[in-house]
């Protein structure tokens, strides 16, 4: 018994540190949280009132004291089952005191503990014997009967009802369960043979709290407000219980280009100052960091979301002052209303998604934008468009352009970017950018980038591209294709095919897009060995600063004609810093959306090498590319 005693204060002080650890670490103000933090706090109390019902048994002959300390030991072994109870129903979406379900279980525990309250006097629960002996009466064998029930319910909802939840959660929570109830089982049918079990149960807690129940998991490290995790938890649990919810969202422009020059670090100030200013209107409990350059906001009316997006038009910066530099801003505003849009998670969160992405027709700045049915209508375009790339693969149908690239050094076409185009069901061209990204989405961008690999060689290898002053190709790559552990393999089997040298083949990879570095660096490093040049694409639309591309093994840098067209009109400076720090590197720099001769002139002072744009062509057929390029390097 001594043993148990010290195991039992063990066990209380392990679940004592673990419940005021969590009390004072942000909360989100979810139904699932607050039963776990309830459930700690019983748990705490069950084994506080073990102890003390132990040592009263043993040492005191006060048989006042003997069953007061039994029945409420007894009651708090009621609530344990309680609070695990409830802990499970939120897990699943399912507490709610107003239904027919909640009210029955209040009713039901409310008895319960009424009837183990009673029992010093009704003996309803528990008779003394001459003793000084606790015996448990039917009702009260009754009772363990009806909590077994509540424990097979419960895991028949945790398994049917959570579907969403991974294998791994569900074991989780299965075992938690079973373990709960079973230490909750033991306090209230008094038994003493287990004395090893609540270490076994504390140390089960802890680490299901670490697996799935750190408040550290929703929690943003940047700005310090509840993060994305936390926003899509919230979002459901207030969709799951039919809550009235507009949904807010502002979005910084052109984030991701200052990003790039700038740096992460420097460009945090701007995401707590937007912060603090939306705090000022709204409680941080309703406040999600989803993005680097987008806070969204949980409001429960569409008056709400119009006030708070008045007061940010008029008072978020339009001007922000980094490095001593002006740099003009703008922002973009979205909601989505539940239920009013008739929509559940699933098309909220598409839509909040579309909302963070580059679509400019939904990114009008300064306007607030309703993602209403049209944004239902893109997603259905999604899903045709992934039909056509399926349909092209397999029909061997994809098209590819030609754009030339101008060189300074050699005041002549060197060199060809091959874009891959596609077609709708009515005839007319999808967006490259936007099927791209489908296929990569639906990983079916290694068989559509072997195709556009192989067509551009076989455009080279018909057309002797390389015996009028074409020096390289330029073909675009998908980082996710650098998870494709036979892609270098299958790119030289494909090139020596069509006697195309590796050394012609330059590869344009976008750095916003990465998802696993270390895959695409190895990807990079292993195409470099063949003789094949790697070029950045779209540099400053990302959110890498130049010292993280700067260690990228690429050979060219392609800048973004956004940057470009600004520099070009006096919005922004970023090219004068930006191009010495790339040159200096030893990388050439390729301008993008070359479309006048000042902007060549901008680039040429700059120290540029290359120019692409329509100022010099339009991505043309092969045909007329062939008969472009020998009239403007001069061959017949």
């Amino acid at each position: 018994m001594i043993n148990e005693v010290h195991i039992e204060i063990a066990s209380a002080a392990f679940l004592a540190l673990l419940f005021f650890t969590d009390l004072f670490k942000r909360q989100l103000p979810v139904k699932k949280v607050i039963t776990f933090q309830i459930l700690l706090c019983v748990m705490m109390l069950c084994s506080f009132s073990t102890v003390d019902y132990i040592l009263t048994m043993r040492y005191s002959t006060s048989v006042l004291l003997n069953t007061t300390i039994y029945t409420c030991t007894m009651i708090i072994g009621l609530f344990c089952v309680m609070a695990t109870h409830w802990h499970v129903m939120s897990l699943i979406y399912r507490l709610d005191r107003k239904t027919l379900r909640g009210k029955i279980d209040l009713c039901l525990f409310g008895i319960m503990i009424l009837i183990i309250a009673l029992s010093p006097w009704t003996h309803w629960y528990y008779t003394i014997s001459l003793q000084g002996q606790y015996h448990k009466t039917i009702i009260a064998y009754l009772m363990i009967a009806v909590l077994c029930i509540y424990l097979i319910t419960d895991l028949i909802y945790l398994w049917y009802r959570a579907r969403e939840y991974s294998l791994r959660r569900k074991l989780m929570c299965s075992c938690m369960l079973v373990c709960f109830l079973t230490v909750a089982f033991r306090d209230v049918s008094n038994s003493q043979s287990y004395i090893f079990y609540n270490v076994f149960v504390v140390l089960f807690l802890y680490v299901y709290y670490l697996s799935l129940q750190s408040p550290d998991f929703y929690v943003d490290n940047v700005t310090g407000s509840f993060n994305r995790n936390g926003f899509e938890e919230s979002l459901y649990e207030r969709i799951a219980y039919h809550v009235p919810t507009a949904c807010f969202m502002v979005r910084v422009r052109n984030f991701g280009a200052m990003a790039s020059v700038y740096g992460d670090e420097v460009l945090l100030k701007v995401q707590k100052l937007i912060l603090e200013l939306i705090e000022k209107k709204c409680h941080a409990d309703v406040i999600f960091h989803v993005g680097s350059s987008s806070f969204a906001i949980l409001l429960d009316t569409k008056e709400q979301v119009e006030e708070l997006y008045d007061y940010l038009k008029e008072n978020l910066l339009k001007v922000w002052i980094i490095n001593d530099e002006i740099i003009n801003h703008e922002y973009s505003f979205y909601q989505v209303l539940y239920p009013e849009d008739e929509i559940g998670f699933d098309e909220i969160m598409q839509r909040i998604h579309y909302a963070r992405s580059d679509h400019e027709g939904h990114h009008k700045p300064g306007d607030l934008i309703h993602l209403g049915k049209t944004a239902i209508q893109d997603i259905t375009r999604a899903k045709e468009v992934a039909h056509l790339v399926e349909e092209a693969i397999m029909d061997n149908s994809i098209e590819i352009n030609l754009q030339p690239i101008y060189s300074f050094s050699r005041n002549m076409i060197t060199s060809v970017e091959v874009l891959a185009r596609l077609k709708d069901c009515e005839k007319n061209y999808i967006n490259p950018e936007y099927f791209i990204h489908i296929a990569e989405e639906n990983h079916s961008i290694i068989a559509l980038g072997e195709q556009i690999f192989r067509k551009a060689c076989i455009f080279a290898s018909q057309y002797h591209i390389f015996d009028y002053g074409i020096e390289e190709m330029n073909i675009n790559l998908s980082p996710v294709q650098c998870r494709y552990d036979n892609l270098i393999e299958r790119f030289v089997e494909i090139a020596k095919e069509y006697d195309i040298p590796m050394d012609h083949i330059h590869l344009e990879i976008t750095e916003s897009e990465f998802t696993d570095k270390e895959a695409v660096d190895r990807t990079l490093q292993r195409f470099s060995e063949k003789g094949v040049k790697v070029a950045l694409d779209d540099f400053g639309t990302g959110f890498s600063t130049i010292a993280n591309i700067l260690e990228l093994p690429v050979d060219y840098v392609k800048i973004d004609k956004s940057l470009v067209w600004s520099y070009a009109t006096g919005k922004n400076q970023f090219l004068n810093d930006m191009m010495p720090m790339i040159k200096a590197e030893g990388k050439k720099i390729i301008a993008e959306g070359i479309e006048s001769e000042e902007q060549m002139d901008i680039i040429r002072k700059l120290n540029g090498d290359y120019l692409q744009g329509y100022y010099f062509s339009k991505p043309l057929k092969e045909s007329e590319f062939v008969r472009y390029i020998k009239k403007y390097n001069g061959f017949r």
